[in-house]
């Protein structure tokens, strides 16, 4: 049973559910399980003289001597140093080198902003490697040097190979120092990628690495420690400096920092992080969630607890611009952001602080600069296996101030996964101090990434510096993440077969039924829109959370590009202002019913009073108490209620026989009245009605007894005796009837032409539903077309090539259909169709249109094709007592009279009567064998 609702009203709530669901969604950053964090300040419990304050050192750490080495950085002055100073971890004292006298006695040259890491080879090698970095003079170096923790001295390692990096300042590298040598040769790999000598800068993608090989000990002090450098290319990203950077086993990571050199402070800050794979070459671009940081701290997270921390670093400090975003305080209450490497997720956390001596948690203050480094135990305190430290040195503060201040990241061994969890703490009062053992320690997790207010105005070239002229503001260009680049024509893939779906549910043109919808189609049309709209919204949600600037643009604009303004509008169009006016069409259009068949395919006498009267629906007859005198009620013998399939007539018109013989008003159409119940013939090429429900006048008769049910043979005396004729006889007539190829049926009904069934036209929609239509497609093909051009600008060819063919199958598909008539009601069925109009073919006049009664030999005689029965008149008859069952069958009745009707009228009378209708109309006789008379009315 077809249920009936219309699209437009089913569109609108779609449009508007949708929007709902997605009005407040927002990117957010995950929740992950990560360690207990607290920060301890441990500055004041070391003793010694400290080293001047710098930013930008080297620093690295020997479990073996338990020192820590903090070498070089910017003064204060700004001025590169070449201080060397060690801090004894045990003993928390700051102290300098004492090497023997008979090794060397200097160091590198003064540097800052240089990749290090420790070179750790068994017995070979036990050594701190300091390369690169912008000397005194604010040139770019390139040499290699190793620190020996045990005989506290520094050697210079022989590059081997021709083809070096170019000499650069603040790049991204390192090496993880739980990665074990090569077996063979003893060997340790440091990456290096990205960095500037101030006049160039170098991709992050490209990637360079030293092989470092040799023994360093305090008999071949000198020139016997190797490194040979190699390259390769990961991926495509982009320029940075003062970035913060580490190495986990073989994942280069760089988060945040600048692409540009000329002035650079912290508004230049972007939001952009990589993770290069060395080994398998591969890059991960996970999307911006906290605030862009300037001089900020990368660490590892060495925790041994859980086996998802060995994907884990912790973004530290650094500093950000306030007025150009919002962190939700979280730098100044200790943030730390964690990136899992493996996923490219992040969690913003506020671990707990220092309670100091009165109890008021502290944390360290956004600062510039500041180097750390991470352990797999407690670096500092008694107990060494309670947690996993994180120790950071140095930076400048916002107010520009230089600090030495020694801070710790304990993360304690543990997991929490909610803001307040509980983890297993030690009972007690917080704690301070490097004996600090996690009592009462939890986190708190931020629910929303950074908000950035307003857009940076800093110079950012692609690999060279900026130049500004005077007067021009320049801002910058931008590039999104592959998040939004995957979703945005991932949506409108998705949404083009939604369409189609749709069209194919509703109802067709050639449809007998036009309120007859496919609801497995219509809800999956739906549920694929749904998801189109959701990941449509994720990427216009990525698009601003993952913006990053790739280099500059005088054009001053409200947004970012004019990519990102049409973007924008062309959604706000699609999601918000449809929807409205979809709700609004629904709300002011009041429903109405389709119509089932409209006038013009009617092409029966629909002015005639009889036929009119036959195709009327039923109206029950009120009911009398019946008397001896009653007037019996009359019924057709082929219409009334019986017109449907399977339904038994029992209304009537009651009258008497001079109220029809002397009944005025206009004349109606003639039956037969001088004939009982019989047989005619029917021939098998199918004159008779087919069983259907959609327009059925006189339904077929059972052909045997078989066909009929027992309570209705006992009803119908006379049909069961027709029927008994028909079954004894049926087989002999059909081999003696001189008309060949014919079929017994009852009364009238081979006489009876095929129908010609009315077939449901196109509909045009309403004036406005059709501007929301055109209007609707018209924001889908200008985001196809946005997404072309993005798609040609900024992405693989081959993609452009998958997204233009499937957009124009769609297209193809779109038309197909329409052409074809699907769905009924649209505005471009209706013009497809009005394009393909053909005139009728023309019937030559004088020419019945006619069939003959059967396909083999009565080609000659021809039949009339009205859809109305042959004989319709106003007959004179007189009223009954009671319904007329005798005369009745299953399907419908077969005759107006009985054999008693006969006794009134005399032979003559009837021929009389039979004439006299025969001459008020233009009749046709047609002779058939066997003496056989036809009387019909052809149209």
């Amino acid at each position: 049973m077809a249920t009936d609702f219309r699209p437009c009203p089913a569109i609108a709530w779609l449009f508007f559910i949708n929007y709902i669901s997605t009005a407040y969604a927002q990117q957010l950053p995950s929740i992950f399980q990560v360690p207990p964090l607290q920060w301890l300040n441990i500055t004041s419990s070391i003793q010694g003289a400290p080293p001047a304050a710098v930013k930008y050192s080297s620093i690295g750490y020997d479990p073996t001597t338990n020192n820590l080495i903090i070498f070089g950085g910017e003064s204060s002055s700004g001025i590169p140093t070449d201080q060397t100073y060690l801090l004894n971890l045990g003993s928390l004292t700051w102290g300098t080198p004492q090497p023997q006298s008979n090794l060397p006695q200097g160091s590198p040259p003064a540097r800052y902003m240089a990749v290090s890491g420790e070179d750790f080879s068994s017995s070979y090698r036990h050594a701190h490697l300091v390369m690169g970095g912008k000397g005194t003079s604010g040139q770019a170096l390139s040499d290699v040097w190793e620190f020996d923790f045990i005989n506290q001295f520094w050697s210079e390692v022989t590059v081997t190979t021709t083809s070096n990096p170019p000499p650069r300042w603040g790049a991204s590298g390192g090496r993880d120092d739980t990665v074990p040598p090569n077996i063979t040769t003893t060997s340790n790999t440091f990456y290096m990628s990205g960095g500037t000598d101030g006049t160039n800068m170098y991709p992050l993608s490209d990637v360079w690495e030293l092989t470092v090989s040799g023994t360093l000990s305090s008999n071949l002090a000198t020139n016997n420690t190797n490194g040979a450098w190699s390259q390769q290319s990961i991926g495509s990203a982009g320029y940075s400096v003062n970035q913060a950077s580490t190495v986990v086993q073989t994942n280069l990571i760089s988060v945040s920092g600048c692409n540009t050199t000329d002035d650079t402070n912290e508004s230049c800050a972007e939001g952009n992080s990589y993770v290069l794979e060395a080994e398998s070459s591969m890059e991960i671009s996970p999307p911006s969630c906290p605030a862009p940081r300037y001089g900020g701290s990368l660490a590892p997270n060495y925790n041994p607890f859980s086996s998802s921390y060995a994907n884990q670093v912790f973004l530290v400090l650094g500093t950000f611009n306030s007025s150009l975003w919002d962190d939700q305080g979280g730098l100044q209450k200790g943030e730390v952001a964690v990136l899992d490497i493996g996923s490219g997720d992040w969690s913003r956390v506020l671990p707990a602080g220092d309670p100091g001596q009165d109890d008021v948690q502290t944390y360290p203050t956004a600062r510039e600069g500041a180097v750390a480094l991470s352990y797999s135990q407690a670096l500092v305190g008694s107990n060494k296996d309670v947690a996993s430290d994180t120790i950071v040195f140095g930076g400048q503060d916002e107010s520009g101030e230089y600090l030495t201040e020694v801070w710790i990241l304990r993360a304690y061994n543990g997991s929490i996964s909610s803001s307040g969890g509980t983890w297993g703490a030690p009972s007690g009062a917080l704690q301070t101090g490097i004996d600090a053992n996690g009592a009462n320690v939890t986190i708190q997790y931020i629910t929303q990434c950074a908000v950035q207010l307003m857009s940076s105005s800093s110079t950012t070239p692609s690999g060279s510096p900026a130049t500004s002229s005077s007067g021009t503001q320049s801002y910058q260009s931008y590039d999104v993440s592959f998040t939004h680049k995957l979703l945005a024509p991932l949506s409108l893939a998705i949404l083009l077969p939604s369409l189609l779906l749709l069209r194919l549910a509703l109802p067709p043109a050639q449809t007998h039924r036009p309120t007859d919808r496919n609801l497995t189609l219509f809800y999956l049309s739906a549920i694929v829109a749904l998801a189109a709209y959701g990941a449509g919204v994720g990427g216009l949600v990525s698009s601003f959370t993952s913006m990053s600037s790739t280099g500059t643009t005088t054009k001053r604009s409200i947004l970012s590009t004019w990519h990102g303004v049409a973007g924008l509008a062309l959604f706000i169009a699609l999601y918000v202002m449809m929807p409205c006016l979809y709700l609004f069409h629904l709300c002011c259009s009041p429903s109405q019913p389709l119509k089932e068949v409209s006038p013009e395919a009617i092409t029966s006498r629909a002015n005639s009073t009889d036929t009119a009267e036959k195709l009327a629906a039923y109206t029950a007859t009120q009911q009398y108490p019946l008397s001896q005198h009653s007037p019996r009620t009359r019924l057709h013998s082929w219409g009334g209620s019986s017109f449907l399939l399977g339904r038994r007539s029992r209304e009537g018109r009651t009258s008497t026989d001079s109220e029809s013989m002397h009944s005025s008003g206009p004349q109606r159409a003639f039956e037969v009245v001088n004939r009982p119940a019989r047989i005619r013939r029917s021939s098998t090429n199918g004159l008779a009605y087919p069983n259907t429900d959609a327009y059925q006048r006189v339904p077929v008769a059972p052909r045997s007894l078989g066909d009929v049910d027992w309570l209705d043979r006992r009803r119908s005396l006379n049909a069961v005796n027709e029927l008994d004729l028909v079954s004894g006889q049926g087989q002999r007539n059909l081999i003696n009837s001189s008309t060949p190829n014919t079929a017994e049926m009852l009364s009238t009904r081979a006489l009876m032409p095929t129908p010609t069934f009315p077939r449901v036209t196109h509909v045009l929609p309403s004036l406005f539903e059709i501007c929301l239509r055109v209007l609707f497609h018209t924001l889908v093909l200008a985001l196809c077309i946005l997404s072309l051009i993005a798609l040609w600008n900024w992405a693989d060819l081959a993609l452009f090539t998958v997204f233009l063919l499937w957009t124009s199958i769609f297209y193809i598909c779109l038309f197909t259909l329409a052409w074809h008539g699907r769905p009924r009601r649209s505005t471009l069925t209706c013009l497809i169709a009005r394009f393909r109009a053909e005139p009728p073919p023309a019937v030559s006049p004088g020419t019945p249109t006619s069939r003959p009664l059967s396909v083999v030999g009565n080609e000659q005689y021809p039949f009339p094709t009205d859809t109305r029965g042959p004989y319709l008149h106003e007959p004179p008859y007189r009223a009954a007592r009671a319904h007329d069952d005798v005369s009745t069958t299953i399907g419908a009745p077969r005759s107006v009279e009985t054999d008693y009707d006969e006794e009134d009228l005399d032979e003559e009378t009837r021929q009389r009567r039979i004439e006299e209708e025969m001459g008020r109309r233009e009749v046709s006789i047609v002779t058939v064998p066997k003496r056989k008379l036809w009387i019909t009315n052809p149209s």
